[in-house]
């Protein structure tokens, strides 16, 4: 009956203690309370660790300097009815981006350099054989309400997404995202982007969700997993 009765007290102090001495077992693309590592393998926590990159300042620029991209403090205060404070200036390196850079807080920056490596240059490959040119955009900072909802300030007056409007293939193609109707690889290509892009990003929105999004992917750092 003592052994019973010490069941329990045990199993809670064996709890206890390996809460306390995880970092020693647990591999650190696992632990929640380590830092993202751009670098390492998706596993199921990694959605996890992009969710606390938005209430955890230190955990987001960790998670940074494992990317490639270039990346510069950014001394943009945004506007009175838009303050902006940790902003960065992204460009691009292996993906060159048209225009050459884009105004981006820690949350998006990270998400972008995921896209970039496990999405775009996979997905480009996959379809076309080929590798990526360039990505154009049509900018991310916009002190601005959602356009179809006034009062409603919009992601980019935050500088927490961006508008990507087409993907320059390395022989020059370029696949605009108002092909996303188009029979054959060019529209199998944007929704394949579009699918591997809703694990990453917060909000995802691309033709299928209103006309207002028919010739751009809106890829958001924050929202709650929205992907049309």
């Amino acid at each position: 009956m003592r052994i019973r009765h010490l069941v329990i007290p045990l199993a809670c102090a064996a709890l206890v203690a390996l809460a306390m001495l995880h970092r020693r077992w647990l591999p650190a693309t696992y632990d929640p309370t380590q830092p993202l590592d751009l670098r390492a393998d998706w596993t199921v926590i990694t959605p996890l660790k992009l969710r606390l990159l938005s209430g955890a300042p230190d955990l987001c620029r960790a998670a940074l300097r494992t990317s490639s991209l270039p990346m510069q403090e950014h001394a943009h205060s945004g506007t009175a009815a838009c303050p902006l404070q940790d902003v960065l200036t992204v460009g691009g390196r292996d993906i060159p981006l048209d225009p050459a850079s884009f105004l981006a807080s820690c949350n998006l920056a990270v998400r972008w350099s995921l896209f970039e490596t496990r999405v775009v240059g996979p997905v480009t490959q996959q379809v076309f054989h080929t590798g990526i040119g360039r990505i154009r955009h049509v900018g991310s900072f916009a002190c601005r309400d959602v356009r179809d909802r006034p009062g409603a300030q919009s992601s980019h007056a935050t500088a927490d997404a961006i508008d990507v409007s087409a993907f320059i293939l390395a022989d020059g193609r370029e696949i605009p995202v108002v092909a996303w109707s188009q029979p054959g690889p060019r529209g199998l290509y944007l929704h394949r982007l579009r699918d591997g892009a809703c694990p990453i990003f917060g909000t995802v929105l691309s033709p299928d969700y209103n006309s207002l999004h028919a010739a751009h992917f809106h890829l958001q750092a924050t929202g709650f997993g929205l992907c049309r």
